[in-house]
């Protein structure tokens, strides 16, 4: 099982809000972008609401600000979840074996409601707390002439399905609003009285540990039942091998990718020991303690530089969660601001190593720096807009009168053109023009997102990067007034590929009238690469039989006969390189591309 989508309503400052995670190009990472106090961290808490129960005493918090003195309704979350076929062989095997209910049919989708009722701003006394069930299960007994809905037919079992699916079925939803909380010196193996709320939580990660090497080790077997016997020569020794092994497993899974984004420098390695000690009842306490090697000396993990703690926590805590075999589904990660405390360089390394993360799991997670905005995840990126502040003047804010909303990237750029501040962050990421200082690259503008992705997709998937070339999206053929004064202004060196249609044509003729003639040779069109190529788009470089066919990597339901659709072959072409798919092309369309990739070379060795 799966989430597919969520609404929320009345939470806070968020009057109605939709996230959608099967919009096509599909994405496991899911970003919310927006400037400080727009309200990503408030979506972020009404997702993890689904997951967690708050107490009669606490749903007052809920309350939009604005409405406390008065408010008479309901708050609700509501997740969209998706039936895989193990979820309704369970279903089934519940209702067949146990009370001979033959399932027939049922909704591919479960929708989930909780819902917090309050009238004049107090929780309704009976039932200020609901959970509400959106979904049908059809099927009949024996005995049974007609197929009958479940819910209808006998509420009992019913309450034992959902009960099923809540407490085996249901993907966790894991909150993390900062990784920086204090690693414990010690982690304890087993309850003691009066200890910290986090050794309950690295228990468990001790456990995700122990089953990233193998899924049937366990803590209490595996590791605590040897500490406690290793005065036996054979535990002794078996527990000496496991503690390597845990060590080691931390740093393939850590270290080496902490050295692959931040360097290597002097070698640093996890130590993992273990330990007991006496309490003042003369009870034997049995620990293990995370050390950190580097040359002669070690280090407890607090005695770290603050990146280094933030980056240790954030993998033990995603990277082994996704081992916990008692875990049902697809977990969704929420982050609430990630690497705010890294380096921009640090930052965007950390990005290119998520993928490696959200493997069998979703990720959402917040920003509003541009140096964690990846292009490839822009099909689930969402602006993040409080409607109540008025960014150009914050002191006419009115913080009690939010108005939360997320609009998908695409959606908002169309809604509010004129909104630069509110999607800078992304336009930062995309059409970042660099100070005098640094050094840029050479770079190809390409029309738009559509040929951006394409050669992308070619280029570094495809053929592995061979030509190391640096592509461009433009929001249009007619779009680089600006950017191409400024690139000629500070001596960039710059390309510009564009259709051989009538638009690629004029664009260029209009460009060096307006602009000059130094964009002669740096704005070509597809015929100057090959005359062969006369009216060529970019699409036109692939077979007409290439273009269902990758349809159809999107759109398995795309038929021979529907034809060609421009814009489910671009989707299309963007799922292919968001989930690094490979694609078998022919020969000649590859040999187009590389003609294009060598000449692209061939004139930036000439500049």
């Amino acid at each position: 099982m799966k989430y597919s989508k969520f609404s929320i309503t009345n939470y806070k400052g968020i009057p109605k809000l939709t996230l959608d995670l099967t919009k096509k190009p599909n994405t496991n990472i899911f970003t919310l972008v927006g400037l400080n106090e727009s309200g990503k961290t408030s979506i972020l808490e009404a997702l993890y609401l689904f997951h967690k129960d708050m107490e009669k005493n606490e749903v007052y918090n809920l309350i939009p600000k604005s409405q406390q003195y008065n408010f008479t309704g309901s708050i609700s979350i509501q997740a969209e979840l998706e039936l895989e076929e193990n979820d309704i062989n369970l279903i089934k095997a519940l209702l067949k074996d146990k009370h001979k209910f033959h399932l027939s049919a049922h909704d591919q989708i479960i929708r989930i409601t909780k819902k917090y009722n309050f009238k004049k701003s107090i929780p309704l006394e009976d039932s200020w707390k609901e959970t509400l069930w959106g979904t049908s299960f059809i099927g009949k007994t024996n005995q049974a002439k007609h197929p009958r809905n479940l819910h209808d037919w006998n509420r009992n079992v019913w309450n034992e399905v959902t009960t099923l699916i809540k407490e085996r079925l249901l993907p966790k939803i894991l909150y993390y609003p900062d990784f920086l909380f204090k690693f414990p010196e010690k982690i304890y193996l087993e309850q003691y009285p009066n200890e910290g709320r986090e050794q309950e939580e690295y228990r468990k990660v001790v456990g995700d540990i122990l089953q990233a090497i193998d899924r049937e080790l366990t803590l209490e077997e595996d590791l605590l039942k040897k500490m406690k016997m290793r005065g036996e020569k054979s535990y002794k020794e078996s527990l000496s091998q496991l503690l390597l092994k845990m060590s080691s497993k931390l740093n393939d899974t850590i270290l080496k990718e902490w050295d692959a984004i931040f360097g290597g420098g002097q070698k640093k390695e996890v130590v993992i020991s273990g330990e007991s000690e006496k309490d003042t009842e003369g009870r034997e306490n049995f620990f293990i303690e995370l050390k950190i090697k580097q040359g002669s000396d070690s280090y407890s993990i607090n005695e770290r530089s603050l990146g280094f703690r933030w980056f240790f926590s954030f993998l033990i805590f995603t990277a082994f969660r996704k081992s916990r075999s008692s875990d049902p589904g697809e977990t969704l990660f929420l982050l609430d601001e990630p690497a705010s405390n890294l380096h921009q360089r640090s930052q965007q390394k950390l990005l290119e190593s998520l993928d490696g993360i959200v493997s069998k799991c979703k990720l959402i997670y917040s920003t509003h720096s541009h140096h964690m905005i990846n292009p490839k995840w822009l099909g689930g990126t969402y602006i993040v807009k409080n409607e109540a502040i008025n960014y150009g003047n914050p002191e006419e804010a009115k913080t009690t009168e939010t108005s939360i909303d997320a609009i998908l990237y695409k959606n908002f750029v169309a809604k509010y053109p004129d909104e630069e501040d509110h999607f800078k962050p992304i336009l930062d990421a995309l059409q970042y023009i660099p100070s005098k200082l640094e050094v840029v690259p050479n770079t190809i503008f390409t029309e738009g997102k559509n040929d951006y992705y394409t050669f992308k997709y070619i280029s570094e998937i495809i053929l592995k990067n061979r030509y190391h070339l640096n592509f461009y999206p433009g929001a249009g053929v007619n779009k680089y007034r600006d950017v191409f004064r400024l690139y000629l202004a500070w001596l960039r060196n710059f390309l510009a590929i564009f259709d051989a249609d009538r638009a690629g044509l004029e664009a260029k003729k209009d460009y060096i009238n307006e602009i000059g003639a130094d964009l002669t040779n740096r704005i070509f069109t597809l015929n100057e690469l090959n005359k062969a190529w006369q009216d060529l788009q970019t699409e036109d470089l692939f077979s007409d039989l290439e273009k269902i066919k990758i349809i159809q990597t999107c759109f398995p339901e795309h038929n021979k006969e529907d034809g060609y659709n421009k814009s489910k072959f671009y989707t299309a072409i963007q799922q292919l390189y968001i989930n690094n798919i490979k694609f078998s092309f022919n020969k000649t369309t590859l040999d187009k591309f590389i003609e294009i990739f060598k000449f692209i070379k061939a004139k930036f060795k000439q500049k």
